[in-house]
Order: structure tokens, then C-alpha cells, then sequence
């Protein structure tokens, strides 16, 4: 939606609510603008306004009188992740209230993989995969989709020293790096074995980075920096429900 420059903040929302009464223009126009934390600017113009307080005024007006179809084309690019949040918890309320539908076009994985019911991958406007967010993120197709959504590494048959218990498809499996746990070496549940090359902070745990046998690079995740460049460290496969 395009923003009226010489109006109001307030009258941007109201303009869109022809037909109905004004307490319900009232109701609605606070509730959108507290949605996208504009209530404060009613009252200013929005030519007034920066970049990122109009772009969430574009979305309001969107928002204004619930459509059956949302179309949003990467309609969070200039918001902090705490706006976007709360922005996508009033889209999410108003879509089943309404019993709405919405095309959500991001580039963000995260974002892709938080706020989506259906996720589809288009490639040179071929659909490349369509299915459930938890799916499409657990049991890629190949190496490429899996590497949208995060780190992700192909092993086979070949770079396991035990296979018991371990999925493989046609020889190979798609692992991320929650799915590799470092564990003791008298442990029973030891599939491979691998070189620590490099440790990194990564806020709430460490990514390891490991060379396997077989010379593949992959990572996992620790909540300690304990384990030395150049160690050997076993690893078991975690996979998920």
C-alpha cells in the first residue's frame, strides 16, 4: 500500500475504513496503529516520518480493512526483530479471525521458518519444494535446500564408522548441526570421529567446526569451549523426531 504523504498518520488507517460507523473506525484505527507501534505519531504527517515508521505504515494500511488474500513482498527489511514479532503475532490473529490467507515473499530463513504454515522454495521461477516448515528444514530434497535454511552437510554411508540407527537415503543423510553431539569415548552410541579445527561464540552455545575421516567439514554445537584444536573427539547422530 502506498502512504498518503500530506496526511496524518491516523488519517492514512481512516481513509480505508469507508462504510463503517466511526467508533468502529476508531476501535480499528488504534488497534492497527498500536500493532505496528505507531500510535504515538497519530497525530503526524507522514511525510514527517522516517523510512522504517513508513514502511510499517504501508503495512497498517494493509492491514486496515483484513483482506481475504495478504500479499507481503519482504515487508520487514528495515524492522528490529521485536517489531517484527509482534507485527507478525496481530497478522497471524487476523488471518484466522478473518479466515484470511497470506503469501509471505522473504529471503530470510528465519523468518521463513517462524512464521509460515506451508513453506515453498522457488528457483528461476521453478518450484523447487513445497511442504511443512518442520519437514522441509529436517529432510531437505538435496544439499541446496537445506542450505537455506541454515548449515547443513551431506554425509554417507562411507563417513560413518557405525550406521545402526541412522536414517540413510540411498546411501546418504542431510545433517545439521544440532543432529552431531560430542560424547565420551567409551560411549556406545559413537557413529563417527573427527578433528576439532576451530571454536566460535555464538551467543547461547559455541559451533564447533570438525574435519571427519573422510575429510568432510561439519559443525556442532557446544555449550563449552572445551575441546582443543587438533583433538579428536567422537561424535553420535542425532536425528530428529
Amino acid at each position: 500500500y502506498f502512504v498518503l504523504e500530506n496526511n496524518t498518520v491516523k488519517e492514512n488507517i481512516i481513509d480505508l475504513l469507508a462504510g463503517y460507523t466511526n467508533e468502529y473506525k476508531e476501535h480499528r484505527t488504534k488497534q492497527v496503529l498500536r500493532a505496528v507501534e505507531l500510535s504515538k505519531y497519530a497525530g503526524k504527517r507522514a511525510k514527517e516520518l522516517s523510512s522504517g515508521q513508513r514502511q510499517r505504515l504501508s503495512i497498517a494500511r494493509a492491514l486496515a480493512e483484513f483482506p481475504k488474500l495478504l500479499l507481503l513482498d519482504e515487508p520487514f527489511s528495515n524492522l528490529d526483530f521485536g517489531k517484527r514479532d509482534k507485527l507478525f503475532s496481530f497478522i497471524r490473529e487476523n488471518l484466522s479471525k478473518h479466515d484470511s490467507s497470506c503469501i509471505f515473499v522473504t529471503h530470510h530463513p528465519q523468518e521463513a521458518l517462524r512464521y509460515a504454515d506451508k513453506l515453498m522454495v522457488i528457483e528461476d521461477g521453478t518450484i523447487k519444494a513445497l511442504g511443512d516448515p518442520k519437514e522441509l528444514y529436517r529432510n531437505p530434497n538435496d544439499l541446496e535446500t537445506g542450505k537455506l535454511f541454515g548449515k547443513c552437510f551431506e554425509l554417507n554411508k562411507k563417513d560413518f564408522s557405525d550406521t545402526k540407527d541412522i536414517p540413510l537415503k540411498k546411501g546418504i543423510i542431510f545433517l545439521r548441526p544440532e543432529n552431531l553431539k560430542i560424547v565420551s569415548k567409551t560411549s556406545k552410541n559413537i557413529n563417527l570421529s573427527a578433528t576439532v579445527k576451530d571454536c566460535f561464540f555464538a551467543g547461547s552455545h559455541y559451533e564447533i567446526k570438525l574435519k571427519t575421516e573422510s575429510g568432510k567439514i561439519v559443525f556442532c554445537y557446544s555449550i563449552n569451549n572445551s575441546f582443543k584444536t587438533g583433538s579428536i573427539v567422537p561424535l553420535s547422530v542425532v536425528t530428529s523426531d
